[in-house]
């Protein structure tokens, strides 16, 4: 039997369910209770691990279903715990690779656990807008035992008095106080990246940064921003561009900086994502100027493209955001006392509010050859 995660989309409040993710229920719970010689209720009160089961059954019964590889469906066993052994994961607009990646972290995680996932994609605003009454109605309703939330933009408000105080929520890649949340320290980044090029000697940096409506593109624009109030320096707009985090808006953008008056001072460029890198670099090559000897260039994300470039950028631990939500909430429908021990190759800080656990992960930087030191 193949042993897996069931995985649903819904859309348009339908749900449907994606072929090939799962094959669970070949195994009947009445064909464990044949083959250790007791009746279906047995079976039942062992997997809710209720008493009055012999230690002698119990073992027995626990050894049928290991050799016969049965996993009870989650639906199915809410009846009697009135727990459905399934998350709601909210994946807000692009199903990019980035949020894939989350994904599957959550995925994995949930699997050792024999949690199944229903994944709620809301691609537009309109539909993020009724976020709130998805959650209330999957919690009331006992349709699931908690959600995850990916990517909640900067202006949404969650009012969690709404939602049953037993049923969690946690946030990837944004924070609130008053929720659970693991997300990347886009500020310290962006922060770091800004200093980074002040150590090598640049001055004149034109900021390549993403739309104001995501989490990620506001945060690294306000960790540049807190470089220059840090330091006291007056950070020129001219050379701000705020765009999508695509190679053909980061080539719109350097261009733009090409046609400036005062485009011969500028000697480093930071782009908010390695596609606009790459796509400024585009923009400097058909200009005659090439990187890093007449301007320099740091992207964000780590992708392959940038190891193509030999672009110094950010490598963000997007996986791992992913397997520390699952374990966050997991943690809170008691299911984990304390977090597994993980190596990570990245820092962290951790902080707990109000009862409710916040770990930032700290992008790490590469180091490559797309920076030179001035003189």
């Amino acid at each position: 039997m193949i042993k897996g995660i069931f995985l649903q989309f819904i859309i348009n409040e339908k749900i449907v369910s994606l072929k090939g993710v799962i094959n669970i229920g070949r195994i009947k719970i009445k064909e464990v209770a044949k083959k250790a010689g007791v009746g279906i209720g047995t079976v039942s009160r062992v997997l809710n691990k209720r008493e009055h089961v012999s230690s002698a059954t119990k073992a027995r019964v626990i050894e049928v279903i290991k050799e016969l590889g049965y996993q009870p469906h989650a639906i199915a066993r809410s009846l009697s715990s009135k727990k459905t052994n399934t998350i709601t994961v909210y994946l807000l607009h692009d199903f990019t690779g980035f949020r894939t990646n989350v994904v599957r972290g959550i995925q994995t995680e949930l699997r050792k656990f024999n949690f199944d996932m229903i994944l709620n994609w809301l691609d537009n605003a309109e539909e993020v807008k009724t976020l709130i009454k998805r959650i209330q109605n999957f919690s009331i309703r006992s349709k699931t035992d908690g959600c995850v939330i990916i990517s909640l933009l900067p202006e949404s408000k969650l009012k969690p008095d709404l939602i049953p105080k037993n049923y969690p929520i946690v946030l990837i890649d944004s924070q609130r106080d008053n929720l659970s949340s693991v997300y990347i320290d886009n500020v310290s980044a962006a922060y770091n990246a800004v200093n980074y090029l002040f150590q090598q000697g640049h001055r004149s940096i034109g900021y390549i940064m993403g739309v104001q409506s995501t989490t990620s593109g506001y945060e690294r624009l306000l960790g540049v921003k807190k470089f220059y109030q840090d330091k006291g320096i007056a950070l020129d707009n001219k050379f701000i561009s705020i765009d999508h985090f695509t190679f053909k808006a980061g080539n719109k953008a350097m261009k733009r900086f090409l046609l400036q008056e005062d485009t011969n001072s500028l000697t480093a460029i930071f782009a908010a994502s390695d596609y606009q890198a790459a796509g400024a670099e585009k923009a400097l090559e058909e200009a005659g100027l090439k990187v890093p000897n007449d301007v320099s260039l740091i992207g964000f994300d780590d992708n392959p493209l940038s190891e193509y470039l030999d672009l110094t950028t950010f490598s963000q631990p997007i996986y791992d955001m992913g397997v520390l939500g699952a374990n966050i909430i997991l943690r809170e429908l008691g299911y984990l006392e304390e977090f597994p021990k993980m190596k990570f190759d990245f820092n962290t800080k951790v902080e707990n509010k109000n009862d409710k656990v916040h770990i930032a992960l700290i992008p790490k930087m590469i180091f490559r050859k797309s920076v030179k030191k001035l003189g």
